[in-house]
């Protein structure tokens, strides 16, 4: 069945030339992004576009699954012939001024019966169909399988050992040497480990040509060094520090230990002497005249020991990710499993030289109209992949050809926030939304800066604080014409943020709203540690009086680690607050998963009393009967997942609600691990304590990490950990890249800023833009959590140790911004307010019940239902682009 042509439906002007053009949205925080990407779904539909021709993508399963039931929900409710209200609104959002219920209805109808043609799926859903689109093409192996995280790591673990058993003892010595700069680390699987983590992704698109991009200069001749040591002997100084430390240069200049002169002062002056034109001096004083030409030859020489150095540590990093690279695909082959990063590195390397004739073919359709969501998050790989789909559907010549009056043939759409690009360490890479426009030839732009989440005192926080980020003395540090200098690649992109931002506007102009900075108190003569507890304990208590005096408002607690997570949910738990923990813990912060791990480990090794000794106090109080032999027997006979069952019902009659959810997800987690080939226990063990298990429940209480709460929002945030530094030195490896949608021209491994003046100036820049794009990623992720908020926003801060401030922290960029005036070293003191104190008050609504009334705990005993084997097997398959 078909759509009513054009003279049932009459589009109006602006909607008929302007809807379908392609077009990219920068849509700030709660500004209805989803709505946007629904009503231009639903302009596509509405001109009958088959939907198997319709790719609209996103990066988490939970919004592919928000966008189709907009898409539904809407056009049920306007395909209600009673419901004129629902149909108004849709014809206002797709800007069709005559639709008619029937339309509707039959377009949901349509829907409904080819929904397993419409693709809104996740990118890893989309990326694994194409997979199997060129299964010879990507050399992948029969019934391959996608890993999970865990299964991830433990082959990467398998693959380094492989590694390392291939290497003979001087090869290795060699190896190792090389990468940790002439130094060996004393754990070789932790070095290497280390070395895959932060250079393995970063290369898989290039060849290992890329580690040999730096160039080192030749190191003076020895005639050269050795003039120049006689020279610096000579030399009449003034002052007695300056002629002992140009004694120090001439004796390392004769015995050639310039690896001891790489972090000395006096290079660094050198250096900066050249860059100016001025003196060389060290301290407040003038160098004698005459040597210019010998520093010069010295720090040429540091420069070659230094860079040196540092080009043996990328030969050996190229040579380790080799290996590891066959040895890691080798056992993936073997087993049948890929990653996801493994099957977007191949499908980018194959999507650069295919054809989309072919792609249509292979996928038995072509894709005409393109939607991507949450774009500044998408990686150069992925959008390798994207990068052609999204050129065949902005063709507009083929458009206007293949169309019609009423039907445009192809689409591109794409919405984003750069604001909100959290995810670089990851892969993501926002300058890539900002290449789109660049690559498409007359692609609209457009913004969406009105906020129908946040209320008027927020959103005037909000433009208040990161349109004067300036104010912060950060934002002023460093030399701009130094391209060395890495406070003024970061001072630089504090300014351009600034400077960038748009100012935001409130949608409800009369929904209250509050926002309060207040510090915590300090533990006289305490460590970090202990002032750290001491904030927590005070975030702890404003949050539960918070939810005493608005029961029924949502709080979302937004932490920047997992383990703030975990130590804020035991004080929350310990004042009797109903937690919600999201994004999860592993199963161990149980008590009672503990006993059965025990139980499981004394199975496993009898010998170890550890785990005798907690199993006779805790299981064995409860069955005598228990031992090795018998818990050894039941694994044997009945598998992981029935031992584990049994043991939790032993447990479960003294076990409270939470420990009583853990148990059935260690359950879960028991059947799901069954189905791997040869199960073993001290794996399954291994499991349990590194994957993390999410213990949602309904409550008013949410706590989780600001990377977790993205696409969230809450009545209230509390923000409590805004004191550790504002971005972390990540090691990771540099790349040069030329553009983004291509492969590295040149790779390196990181070095500390003070040796950057050693680099030519085109390492200099790559360095400074990595360090430039760690402090834009930590400005969008202040920007995330504070946006999450609706009505109230909660900042818990350390006290300051000086009364300026002037730290780089999140906390400190606030505080200046904002012009606070207030006393920041004292404690439990207020640095800042606005709003209404009672906004809680003004929200004449129904209470939501959020949580059910309190009712006597029953002890149940558990029992799962095991599922057969062929159903388990159907559990475990991959999920279809549906189910994403």
């Amino acid at each position: 069945m078909s759509l009513p042509n054009p003279h049932e439906i009459t589009l109006n002007a602006s909607t008929q030339t302007n809807a379908l053009r392609p077009t990219l949205v920068r849509a700030s925080a709660g500004t209805g992004k989803t709505y946007q990407l629904t009503a231009r779904l639903l302009r596509i539909l509405l001109q009958d576009s088959p939907p198997e021709t319709i790719l609209a993508t996103t990066f988490t399963r939970k919004a592919a699954g928000e966008i189709l039931d907009r898409v539904l929900l809407v056009l049920s409710k306007a395909g209600d012939d009673n419901d004129d209200d629902a149909l108004q609104q849709l014809r206002d959002q797709v800007g069709v001024p005559t639709l008619n219920h029937q339309t509707c209805r039959q377009l949901l109808h349509k829907i409904l019966r080819n929904i397993h043609r419409l693709r809104i799926c996740t990118l890893d859903s989309l990326f694994t169909q194409l997979a199997r689109s060129f299964p010879f093409e990507l050399n992948l192996p029969p019934a391959w399988q996608l890993t999970d995280e865990i299964q991830e790591m433990w082959i990467q673990e398998q693959a380094i050992s492989n590694v390392v058993s291939m290497l003979n003892p001087s090869e290795m010595t060699t190896i190792l040497t090389m990468l940790g700069k002439g130094e060996i680390k004393r754990s070789i699987q932790r070095e290497l480990m280390q070395v895959i983590d932060t250079a393995y992704s970063i290369q898989r698109r290039s060849e290992q040509e890329v580690w040999h991009k730096l160039v080192v200069p030749k190191r003076p001749e020895q005639k050269d060094l050795t003039r120049v040591a006689g020279e610096l002997r000579q030399a009449e100084a003034k002052q007695k520090t300056v002629k002992a430390k140009l004694q120090k240069l001439a004796d390392v200049t004769e015995t050639g230990d310039f690896k001891t002169l790489t972090d000395e002062t006096l290079i660094v002056n050198i250096a900066k002497a050249r860059r100016t034109g001025e003196d060389v001096k060290f301290g407040r004083s003038v160098l004698p005249d005459g040597l210019d030409e010998a520093l010069d030859v010295v720090y040429a020489a540091v420069r070659t020991e230094v860079l040196s150095l540092l080009s043996a540590q990328n030969e050996a990093t190229g040579k380790v990710l080799a290996a590891y690279d066959f040895h890691v695909n080798q056992l993936k082959q073997a087993t049948r499993v890929l990653g996801f990063e493994d099957v977007a590195v191949r499908l980018a390397n194959l999507f650069a030289k295919v054809d989309h004739a072919s792609l249509t073919n292979r996928m038995d359709g072509a894709i005409d109209h393109v939607l991507l969501d949450e774009f500044q998050d998408t990686s150069p790989a992925q959008w390798q992949v994207l990068r052609p789909l999204a050129m065949h559907a902005c063709d507009t010549a083929a458009a206007e050809r293949d169309g019609s009056s009423w039907q445009t043939a192809r689409s591109f759409f794409c919405v984003g926030d750069t604001k909100q690009a959290i995810y670089g360490w990851r892969g993501g890479v926002a300058e890539i939304f900002d290449a789109v426009t660049d690559e498409i030839a007359g692609i609209t732009e457009s913004e969406q800066n009105v906020s129908f989440r946040s209320s008027p005192d927020i959103i005037e926080f909000v433009n208040t604080l990161f349109s004067n980020l300036v104010r912060h003395p950060m934002a002023t540090e460093g030399d701009v014409k130094n391209p060395a200098d890495k406070s003024a690649h970061e001072a630089e992109s504090i300014r351009k943020f600034a400077k960038q931002f748009p100012p935001h506007a409130a949608n409800n102009k009369s929904l209250a709203g509050y926002v309060q900075i207040e510090t915590s108190h300090t533990v006289k003569d305490g460590d970090k540690a202990a002032n750290d507890d001491a904030s927590f304990n005070d975030a702890a208590k404003r949050i539960a009086e918070i939810h005493k005096q608005s029961p029924h408002k949502s709080i979302g607690v937004l932490t920047r680690t997992n383990g703030a997570v975990a130590q804020l949910i035991m004080r929350l738990e310990a004042l009797d607050i109903e937690v919600s923990q999201e994004g999860g813990n592993p199963l161990t912060d149980s008590a009672a998963v503990e006993t059965v791990l025990s139980a499981l480990m004394m199975a496993e090794h009898p010998g170890d009393g550890r785990w005798r000794f907690h199993v006779e106090q805790t299981l064995m109080v409860v069955d005598p009967s228990l031992n090795e032999n018998t818990i050894r027997m039941r694994v044997e006979r009945d598998g992981i997942a029935q031992t584990v069952e049994y043991l939790a019902g032993k447990l479960a009659a003294n076990c409270n609600a939470r420990d009583t959810l853990r148990l059935k997800q260690l359950t879960r987690l028991a059947i799901a691990y069954e189905n791997n080939p040869g199960p073993r226990l001290r794996d399954f063990v291994r499991l349990v304590r590194e994957k993390r298990v999410e213990r949602p429940q309904r409550a008013p209480v949410r706590v989780m990490t600001v990377h977790q709460s993205k696409g969230l929002e809450f009545d209230v945030v509390v923000l409590p950990q805004l004191d550790g530094p504002l971005t972390r030195s990540s090691g990771n490896c540099v790349a040069d890249m030329k553009s983004l949608s291509e492969p590295p021209s040149g790779i390196t491994r990181y070095i500390g800023q003070t040796h950057w003046h050693f680099l030519d100036r085109r390492w200099q820049l790559a360095f400074g833009g990595q360090g430039a794009s760690s402090m834009t990623e930590a400005l969008c992720l202040l920007y995330v959590a504070i946006t999450r908020a609706k009505q109230s926003l909660y900042i818990i801060v350390q006290p300051s140790k000086k009364k300026d401030f002037q730290v780089k922290t999140a906390a400190s960029l606030i505080y200046h911004a904002l012009g606070c005036d207030a006393d920041p070293t004292a404690d439990n003191e207020s640095l800042y307010c606005s709003g209404n104190p009672d906004w809680y008050k003004n929200d004449k609504g129904p209470a939501k019940r959020i949580v059910a009334e309190s009712e006597p705990v029953k002890h149940v005993e558990i029992r799962f239902a095991h599922a057969s084997s062929s159903s388990r097997q159907s559990a475990n398959r991959q999920p279809s682009l549906r189910q994403h």
